[in-house]
């Protein structure tokens, strides 16, 4: 496993955080945390009175959430294993033939893996070698469900993708069908802003652009696929 360092900068905020609100709640009880004037300061300040109040609600979760991958590397086996069958970590498996969808969560490095009526964060970051365990897991949920949705699609059945849906007259996009013939391009875009990482599925058919998060999709790899085979052919 790999040490998430920069979760310790989440982790230290949320201590500020708290150390800096119970100061200010315990200083009329006497109990000074930090020097008095300095308190009094804050509290006189415009936002002295909803740092107090959100201060450790917001600290609590700089730590437990935008920090948590700091307690699930103390609490996780060290090693991973893939094999023919599936991934094993410890004493949970997710076998390949069990799997039902695959999510990509950008922003958390993470897929979300859907087996038998439960679910497994593979949390890449926490992992070396993650970019080639993400394609090796992506690679091996494609090959288990892309056969059956092709056979879906063949039969005339219409398949969901979350948003999207397959057919075999193309693809339905709120309620919109998009001809095979009339898509010009697919491509998937990288995005960065303010600290959130996502993906874009854009599709321009007809001259228009349609942009569609690939958080929102089930099954985004196994889709995209689909669309380049069917595309391509």
């Amino acid at each position: 496993m790999v040490f998430p360092t920069h979760r310790l900068y989440w982790l230290a905020g949320g201590l500020v955080l708290i150390y800096f609100a119970l100061a200010m709640v315990l200083t009329p009880s006497g109990i000074h945390l930090l020097p008095a004037d300095m308190v009094k300061g804050m509290v006189r300040s415009q936002t002295g009175f909803v740092f107090a109040l959100l201060g450790i609600p917001c600290g609590l979760y700089l730590i437990l959430w935008r920090a948590g991958d700091l307690f699930v590397w103390l609490l996780s086996p060290s090693s991973l294993e893939l094999d023919a069958r599936g991934i094993h970590v410890g004493k949970t498996s997710v076998l390949w033939r069990d799997m039902t969808s695959i999510v990509r969560e950008h922003n958390n490095e993470c897929l979300i893996l859907a087996h038998r009526g439960s679910k497994y964060r593979l949390r890449l970051h926490l992992w070396s070698d993650s970019d080639e365990l993400e394609a090796v897991v992506t690679q091996q949920v494609i090959s288990m469900l892309l056969p059956a949705i092709r056979r879906q699609v063949a039969r005339g059945e219409q398949v969901r993708f979350g948003p999207v849906s397959v057919c075999a007259d193309g693809l339905i996009f709120k309620k919109q069908l998009i001809a095979w013939e009339d898509i010009e391009s697919l491509r998937l875009q990288d995005d960065f802003e303010q600290g959130v990482s996502t993906r874009e599925l854009h599709i321009l058919a007809n001259g228009r652009l349609r942009k569609i998060d690939e958080e929102k999709l089930v099954n985004a790899p196994v889709l995209f696929s689909y669309l380049s085979d069917r595309l391509a052919g």
